[in-house]
């Protein structure tokens, strides 16, 4: 089964970094892919930069919008593939075999929803590649998946199919900081979430990021921890869960 994937991009003044986002994406060796930018009207060099690649992008969405989840809900409804993803303008795929890995996965295990390695590049330089966490069923679906707890689930890494997607009415809109956290707490309530030892993308951490905790901790209705003591448990039950995932070279 040839598998269409969905990837969605949302952007606003992102010029330092979204020709990176694009390039990874369209050198992919995979076949099947739909490419679909949503700039919130940058004002930066940002549209001149995504122009450039027009051919290469199935979908490209100029409109303002209240939020990176507003515009990721745009995206996705307007998606027609069988697997959905989505990629910040900051971040980037590991190598051109990233979406073809994920398809030889699907096809094995015909799983929902899963994440993969962890990796992370700061203040550019190479991406640092990690095992996959593990994030029981029971702590996503409670809430947990937060910082003063389990930590978050890496979103950019992170595949889920376009049934477990509508089965949940997507992502809600009104959230500014937190939408990936509901999602995740939704999709659990119907399925787990797989870790698979594959190398998918890039978290890149930079000092023009968006996120602000306090008010994340605020609209999950969570009060900020200012130490993780489950941490080093985490990192202990995932690397020994680590031995029993797939591993997809």
């Amino acid at each position: 089964m040839t598998i269409k994937f969905s990837i969605v991009t949302p952007v606003y003044n992102g010029e330092q970094f979204i020709e990176q986002c694009i390039e990874s994406v369209i050198k992919q060796d995979y076949g099947n892919i739909e490419y679909i930018v949503v700039d919130g009207k940058s004002t930066d060099k940002t549209l001149d930069i995504i122009k450039k690649y027009k051919n290469k992008i199935s979908h490209l969405i100029v409109e303002k919008d209240k939020s990176m989840y507003e515009a990721l809900k745009k995206g996705f409804n307007i998606a027609t593939g069988d697997y959905f993803c989505w990629l910040n303008s900051d971040d980037f795929f590991l190598d051109n075999k990233s979406i073809n890995r994920a398809s030889r996965y699907i096809n094995e295990y015909k799983i929902q929803w899963f994440t993969c390695n962890v990796a992370i590049s700061k203040n550019n330089q190479k991406a640092k590649k990690y095992f996959p966490l593990f994030y029981p069923q029971w702590i996503l679906k409670n809430g947990f998946a937060n910082n003063c707890f389990w930590g978050f689930v890496q979103q950019e890494n992170t595949i889920f199919s376009r049934n477990l997607y509508e089965k949940v009415n997507g992502i809600n809109p009104n959230f500014r900081m937190a939408g990936d956290y509901d999602l995740w707490k939704r999709f659990a309530k119907y399925e787990k979430l797989n870790s698979v030892n594959l190398n998918f993308a890039c978290h890149r951490k930079s000092e023009n990021q968006l996120t602000n905790l306090d008010s994340y901790y605020k609209e999950i209705g969570k009060k900020r921890c200012l130490i993780n003591l489950f941490y080093p448990f985490r990192i202990l039950v995932s690397f020994f869960y680590n031995f029993f995932t797939t591993n997809i070279k």
